[in-house]
């Protein structure tokens, strides 16, 4: 589950919303032959789930071209941060919680 909203590294707020199965189609169906790209669809998703920048709505794009404007209007910075949102890191357990049981024996 995506948060409301997160802010990038240069302060702009971004509100996101999940994408339905139905936003879904209509975006493979605007990427035409890249929708064959899985790291294209992937990347295209971050940036379909913003639905405002710093509180100014934003219309999910209905065309490649659109996508890619979008893109640029969200910048390096914002898709550090939808991918923070998208795709969170797994928390690293510490050295000190695993129990002395697992840890390996010579």
């Amino acid at each position: 589950m995506l948060p409301q909203e997160i802010e990038s590294g240069d302060g702009r707020r971004f509100s996101l919303r999940e994408c339905t199965p139905a936003d879904m189609l209509d975006l493979i169906e605007a990427a035409g032959a890249a929708a064959a790209s899985a790291a294209w669809l992937r990347y295209a998703l971050m940036i379909c789930s913003v639905s405002a920048i710093d509180g100014k709505p934003v219309l999910m794009p209905l065309t490649k071209n659109g996508v890619r404007e979008l893109g640029r209007r969200i910048g390096n910075s914002g898709m550090d941060a939808l991918a923070a949102a998208h795709y969170p890191e797994p928390a690293v357990a510490s050295v000190e919680d695993v129990p002395v049981t697992d840890v390996a024996k010579n």
